[in-house]
């Protein structure tokens, strides 16, 4: 009978600790908008943090006229991070992480978190807060890009870039051989060389071709990149003035939609269509 009670109790307590966990996992708030909103992991739907890009199961309507507040990210009841909605007319940019907001860029099922490179460690790859996205299997890769080749011949740059799906599923992304140079750069810029001894920018131009309308978008832009695979692109460019001998940084940012994607539309059968943009740079010398 000891022997009984004994089991009886251990099975109690193993069942005690899973509610508590499993409460712990999904139930506790994670995300703090405000004094009066909350949201738990049960909420989203995945988080990409190749573009720091939380994504909700559904719309949230709460969002559409959202201007300005304060937030917090937690992991176990710990806060990890706090920031702000950040007013896209402002000229001033906060010091902590922000959601670019008043408009956002983004509908209303999708969050992005931004911070400024100062040098300092970015609290938004906090190893607790990452760790808390794994361990419910809320945690994707999205992209990663690396300049392969800069070949410059007088004004002209042949310019080359890899792209590579890090992410736990097929990815559809925005194609410029599909959708011709011209229009990719209306949803980017070309690349930009920065003389780090002169601090001196230089820049590039290219034609640039508005959608129309101005926020729409085609599947016929994107192409399948399936997990683990990669795809070199180049494009052409003109310099718009000789670059001086020395060090250069060279930066470019790949694209992908915002805006225009609907909640409905975000998953094309069991592909997910990337949203956000990833920065790539490269140091180079000219002789």
């Amino acid at each position: 009978m000891k022997t009984f009670l004994l089991i009886i109790s251990a099975l109690a307590l193993i069942l005690a600790s899973c509610e508590k966990i499993n409460s712990d996992n999904y139930s506790d708030p994670m995300l703090k908008i405000g004094d009066n909103l909350e949201y738990s992991y049960n909420d989203f739907e995945l988080y990409d943090s190749s573009t720091h890009i939380l994504y909700f199961k559904f719309n949230h309507s709460e969002f559409d006229d959202y201007k300005q507040s304060s937030f917090a990210f937690y992991a176990d009841t710990f806060k990890i991070y706090q920031g702000s909605f950040w007013p896209g007319f402002l000229s001033s940019f906060p010091a902590d992480p922000y959601i670019s907001s008043f408009p956002f860029f983004y509908q209303n099922y999708a969050l992005r978190f931004e911070y400024l490179d100062q040098g300092k460690v970015d609290p938004r790859n906090d190893d607790r807060l990452i760790s808390a996205f794994k361990n419910r299997d809320l945690l994707h890769s999205g992209l990663s890009a690396e300049i392969k080749s800069i070949v410059i011949n007088g004004s002209r740059l042949t310019f080359s870039f890899v792209v590579t799906n890090r992410d736990q599923s097929d990815l559809l992304i925005l194609d410029p051989d599909k959708m011709g140079p011209n229009l990719f750069h209306y949803f980017t810029n070309e690349p930009i060389f920065f003389n780090i001894a002169q601090n001196k920018v230089y820049y590039c131009s290219i034609e640039h071709q508005t959608p129309s309308p101005w926020n729409s978008w085609k599947i016929d832009w994107l192409s399948q990149l399936k997990y683990g695979d990669s795809r070199q692109f180049t494009l052409n460019y003109t310099i718009v003035s000789p670059l001086n001998p020395g060090v250069y940084k060279v930066s470019f940012e790949f694209p992908g939609l915002s805006c225009q994607v609907t909640k409905d539309q975000l998953f094309q059968d069991d592909k997910r269509i990337w949203l956000g943009d990833i920065q790539v740079t490269k140091k180079i010398t000219i002789q």
